[in-house]
Protein backbone atom coordinates (compact mmCIF):
# COMPACT_ATOMS: atom_id res chain seq x y z
CA UNK A 1 0.00 0.00 0.00
CA UNK A 2 0.96 3.48 -0.87
CA UNK A 3 0.89 6.27 1.57
CA UNK A 4 -2.79 7.31 0.74
CA UNK A 5 -3.87 4.00 0.82
CA UNK A 6 -2.41 3.61 4.60
CA UNK A 7 -3.87 7.48 5.51
CA UNK A 8 -7.31 5.67 4.55
CA UNK A 9 -6.99 2.77 6.31
CA UNK A 10 -6.12 4.09 9.41
CA UNK A 11 -8.73 7.06 8.96
CA UNK A 12 -11.43 3.94 8.59
CA UNK A 13 -10.60 2.39 11.06
CA UNK A 14 -10.48 5.05 13.95
CA UNK A 15 -13.74 6.04 12.73
CA UNK A 16 -15.08 2.48 13.54
CA UNK A 17 -13.50 2.43 16.67
CA UNK A 18 -15.03 5.85 17.52
CA UNK A 19 -18.53 4.65 16.72
CA UNK A 20 -18.66 1.43 19.09
CA UNK A 21 -20.36 2.05 21.83
CA UNK A 22 -19.08 2.18 25.01
CA UNK A 23 -20.13 1.18 28.67
CA UNK A 24 -19.39 2.66 31.84
CA UNK A 25 -18.77 -0.18 34.38
CA UNK A 26 -20.97 -0.18 37.31
CA UNK A 27 -19.12 0.34 40.78
CA UNK A 28 -20.49 -0.85 43.94
CA UNK A 29 -19.71 1.11 46.79
CA UNK A 30 -19.99 -0.49 50.79
CA UNK A 31 -20.46 1.79 53.44
CA UNK A 32 -18.63 0.83 56.11
CA UNK A 33 -16.72 -1.83 55.20
CA UNK A 34 -15.34 -2.76 58.76
CA UNK A 35 -17.56 -1.94 61.35
CA UNK A 36 -16.04 -1.96 64.88
CA UNK A 37 -18.70 -3.32 67.64
CA UNK A 38 -18.14 -3.58 71.84
CA UNK A 39 -20.41 -5.29 74.20
CA UNK A 40 -22.65 -2.24 74.20
CA UNK A 41 -23.57 -3.01 70.72
CA UNK A 42 -25.77 -5.94 71.70
CA UNK A 43 -29.35 -5.90 71.35
CA UNK A 44 -31.87 -7.57 73.41
CA UNK A 45 -31.20 -11.19 72.21
CA UNK A 46 -27.71 -10.40 73.15
CA UNK A 47 -26.55 -10.63 69.31
CA UNK A 48 -24.44 -7.89 67.08
CA UNK A 49 -26.46 -6.52 64.18
CA UNK A 50 -24.61 -4.64 61.40
CA UNK A 51 -26.16 -2.87 58.04
CA UNK A 52 -24.10 -2.29 55.17
CA UNK A 53 -25.11 0.40 52.36
CA UNK A 54 -24.34 -1.07 49.35
CA UNK A 55 -24.37 1.09 46.87
CA UNK A 56 -24.78 1.26 43.07
CA UNK A 57 -22.58 4.47 41.52
CA UNK A 58 -22.65 3.11 37.92
CA UNK A 59 -25.04 3.37 34.89
CA UNK A 60 -25.88 -0.51 35.18
CA UNK A 61 -27.77 -2.25 37.51
CA UNK A 62 -25.42 -4.53 39.59
CA UNK A 63 -27.15 -8.86 40.68
CA UNK A 64 -25.18 -9.93 43.96
CA UNK A 65 -24.79 -13.56 43.22
CA UNK A 66 -24.04 -14.83 46.09
CA UNK A 67 -23.39 -14.07 49.77
CA UNK A 68 -20.86 -16.39 51.71
CA UNK A 69 -20.57 -15.69 55.44
CA UNK A 70 -16.93 -17.37 56.99
CA UNK A 71 -18.83 -19.17 59.68
CA UNK A 72 -22.27 -20.89 60.38
CA UNK A 73 -22.49 -18.45 63.53
CA UNK A 74 -23.53 -15.35 61.01
CA UNK A 75 -26.67 -14.38 59.04
CA UNK A 76 -26.86 -12.33 56.67
CA UNK A 77 -30.35 -10.56 55.21
CA UNK A 78 -29.94 -8.75 51.94
CA UNK A 79 -32.71 -6.27 50.88
CA UNK A 80 -32.48 -7.17 47.31
CA UNK A 81 -30.21 -9.50 45.29
CA UNK A 82 -30.30 -6.83 42.44
CA UNK A 83 -28.97 -2.82 42.70
CA UNK A 84 -29.98 -0.65 40.26
CA UNK A 85 -27.92 2.22 39.13
CA UNK A 86 -28.10 5.02 41.63
CA UNK A 87 -29.65 3.21 44.07
CA UNK A 88 -28.54 1.41 47.79
CA UNK A 89 -29.24 -1.60 49.46
CA UNK A 90 -28.80 -2.75 52.58
CA UNK A 91 -26.83 -6.26 53.76
CA UNK A 92 -27.57 -7.13 57.21
CA UNK A 93 -25.09 -9.69 59.72
CA UNK A 94 -26.03 -11.09 62.49
CA UNK A 95 -23.69 -12.76 65.12
CA UNK A 96 -23.83 -13.20 68.32
CA UNK A 97 -21.78 -11.57 70.79
CA UNK A 98 -20.20 -14.81 72.12
CA UNK A 99 -19.57 -15.83 68.90
CA UNK A 100 -17.74 -12.67 67.59
CA UNK A 101 -16.22 -11.79 70.93
CA UNK A 102 -14.11 -15.22 70.43
CA UNK A 103 -13.20 -15.02 66.92
CA UNK A 104 -12.63 -11.04 67.01
CA UNK A 105 -13.89 -10.94 63.72
CA UNK A 106 -16.72 -11.90 61.23
CA UNK A 107 -17.51 -11.72 57.59
CA UNK A 108 -19.17 -11.67 54.46
CA UNK A 109 -17.93 -12.02 50.73
CA UNK A 110 -20.42 -10.87 48.46
CA UNK A 111 -20.18 -12.28 44.92
CA UNK A 112 -21.24 -9.70 42.17
CA UNK A 113 -21.77 -10.02 38.06
CA UNK A 114 -19.77 -6.73 38.19
CA UNK A 115 -16.26 -5.88 37.00
CA UNK A 116 -15.79 -6.07 41.31
CA UNK A 117 -16.51 -9.73 40.86
CA UNK A 118 -16.22 -9.55 44.80
CA UNK A 119 -16.25 -7.86 48.06
CA UNK A 120 -15.81 -8.23 51.70
CA UNK A 121 -17.68 -6.68 54.42
CA UNK A 122 -16.33 -7.18 58.06
CA UNK A 123 -17.68 -7.21 61.94
CA UNK A 124 -14.43 -7.00 64.03
CA UNK A 125 -14.37 -6.51 67.98
CA UNK A 126 -12.82 -3.25 68.97
CA UNK A 127 -9.87 -3.31 71.41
Amino acid sequence: MNFLGNSLLILFLTLTLLMIPTFESSMLIIKPKIQFVTQEDRNEYGEIEVNFEIENTGKEAIRILSVSPHCSCTDFNLSSSVIYNGKSELLTLTVEWDQIKSLGEVYAVLKTDSKQKYLKVSIRVKD
